[in-house]
């Protein structure tokens, strides 16, 4: 049974959720998955024991998180070895101002940064969860949606959880295939 680390990063929880739900369809497929926080310590321990790695990380203020970016940026050329795929949330990748050519930029930035090519990425929309926020952080991400049709008040997710079951198949079959050249 293959082994896969799925890391990821979050700053408001959506990309915990897609992550738990890769982890879900990959133990459906018979591979044995380790879920971790990339912010905690530790994240990467004995990462050179999987037969492959997931990571997937959000957009905020136009950057991947500082974590998953060291953390890629410590292990690439181990990265660069394995089946490996990563995924971005954000809502330029769906959302009330979406922009798929931003949203590829944000990959292709982070892959550039880092020097690592994974064998699969993809992105995926966020969501907005108004119930969560503060005020001011309300206030800010309504100021920052301004002119692109900022929704109605309340929470909102626009992830298409069909095209994150069509990650994890697309990568339990890399996998199998032992696939490792980038995208």
């Amino acid at each position: 049974m293959p082994k896969v680390l799925v890391l990821y990063s979050t700053e408001e929880g959506q990309t915990r959720k897609v992550a738990t739900r890769v982890a879900e369809l990959l133990t459906r497929h018979h591979v044995e998955v380790h879920l971790r926080d990339a912010s905690k310590p530790g994240a990467d321990a004995r990462l050179a024991t999987f037969d492959g790695v997931v990571i997937g990380a959000s957009i905020h203020y136009a950057r991947h998180a500082k974590a998953v970016r060291r953390l890629v940026e410590e292990h690439r050329h181990l990265l660069n070895t394995k089946c490996t795929a990563f995924f971005s949330v954000s809502l330029s990748a769906g959302g009330p101002n979406v922009n798929p050519e931003g949203a590829r930029h944000y990959l292709d930035e982070f892959f550039d940064q880092t020097g690592w090519r994974p064998g699969l990425a993809a992105n995926f929309a966020g969501a907005i969860r108004h119930s969560r926020y503060s005020f001011v952080r309300t206030l800010m991400v309504r100021f920052s949606l301004m002119g692109t049709g900022v929704p109605e008040p309340g929470d909102h997710e626009y992830t298409d959880w069909k095209a994150v079951q069509a990650f994890a198949e697309t990568y339990v079959k890399r996998l199998a295939d032992g696939k490792r050249e980038g995208p």
